[in-house]
């Protein structure tokens, strides 16, 4: 310790120290009045708790990343949705085998995890949405681990990953491609009710989850309230779970035309058959099998995809094509970008804009050709 006497006639106290991440040399001081033996001694003990302080995390426990995620996942079960948590089980494996159970977290920094995202994305070929995900986890947990204490600096970077001119296909079908499959579906009788599914997405925009949580209670006269979603990842076909919506943008009303109104009516008069069966648990849900829960994407999937690939449509169609299919419609009748992104639930103006923008370009290009062809 060493002492400078100040123009003011105070006296300030200095001492070194090695700072334990850097090992560089640094130091602390504190003014006081006096430099007594009293002053020097209380100058000895704040320097002190003053270097304690500074290097107090680095005599912190240490922590393995795997036991990081331990502790992320009793904390995060109780801040989120059940749908949310299963959706962070269902990545959890990758995120472990990523970063590495045994990494000490104290060691972990934007150049380690940088490097763990590029081959990620250019070696594993994963998507850039995904690899953004699992970045996003690991910060998570290691957030949570420095609130719990734990020796952690948190990696901050940017994800400068490059992704290949690859045009990807839209994602909606044409009119004529969505009455093939409807026709397809009918074609059945067991997947009548799910031809009957596929045009009422394409009529309202609603996501699978929230077409199979409707219930009778969300019917109004010429309207439907989204109030929920059904949640089927627990992996148990006969375990439904009903949550919020996806968004808070998500509670919404629909307003029906007059075919959506038909198909919900002929659902109803079905269902009343259905329960006069024994089997039939009666839980007010209008898209449901016969014995009364919501027809899970299980069932639906197989079905929906035999119709496509019966129908020749060499598209990597899923349920949520529909969605956007009715987004493209909405574009081509000129309805207005909010307007839309109020009815489907939008608060991403992004998806809603590119398929907007997609369709009313082709309607352009459809007007040129027209132009082109005319005879004046």
């Amino acid at each position: 310790m060493w002492i400078e006497e100040l123009p003011n006639g105070k006296f300030k106290y200095f001492e070194r120290y090695q700072d334990p991440y850097t090992e560089k040399l640094k130091r602390v001081s504190i003014t006081l009045t006096s430099k007594s033996n009293q002053a020097k001694k209380q100058a000895l003990l704040e320097l002190q708790e003053k270097i304690e302080k500074s290097t107090k995390r680095s005599n912190q426990k240490s922590l393995c990343f795997g036991e990081a995620v331990d502790i992320f996942l009793i904390a995060y079960e109780r801040k989120v949705k059940s749908s949310s948590f299963i959706s962070f089980k269902s990545s959890e494996k990758k995120i472990r085998s990523v970063v590495g159970e045994e990494t000490l977290i104290k060691n972990i920094d934007a150049k380690f995890l940088r490097k763990k995202m590029e081959h990620m994305f250019y070696v594993e070929k994963y998507s850039f949405n995904y690899v953004k995900k699992i970045k996003s986890l690991v910060i998570a947990i290691l957030e949570n681990a420095k609130e719990e204490g734990y020796n952690v600096e948190i990696p901050k970077f940017r994800l400068n990953l490059k992704k290949e001119q690859i045009e990807s296909p839209e994602k909606y079908l044409e009119n004529y491609e969505v009455r093939k499959i409807i026709d397809e579906l009918s074609s059945y009788s067991k997947n009548i009710r799910k031809a009957y599914m596929v045009e009422f997405m394409v009529l309202t925009g609603l996501r699978y989850g929230e077409l199979i949580a409707l219930r009778e209670e969300d019917l109004f006269d010429g309207y439907i309230k989204v109030t929920g979603t059904i949640d089927f990842r627990s992996g148990h076909y006969s375990e439904i779970i009903r949550t919020p919506p996806k968004t808070n943008a998500a509670f919404r009303n629909i307003s029906l035309p007059n075919r959506a109104v038909d198909i919900i009516i002929t659902i109803l008069q079905e269902n009343e058959v259905l329960k006069m069966m024994t089997s039939y648990n009666d839980q007010g849900y209008i898209f449901t099998n016969k014995k009364g829960n919501p027809i899970d994407y299980r069932t639906f999937a197989p079905a929906f995809k035999r119709a496509v690939r019966v129908c020749n449509i060499n598209k990597p169609v899923t349920s949520h094509w529909l969605r956007h299919t009715h987004i493209s419609i909405l574009a081509e009748m000129n309805v207005p970008i909010k307007t839309v992104m109020e009815r489907v639930g939008h608060t991403d103006e992004s998806t809603t804009l590119r398929i907007y923008t997609h369709v009313t370009n082709k309607m352009q290009t459809n007007l040129i050709d027209q132009l082109n062809t005319l005879n004046i």
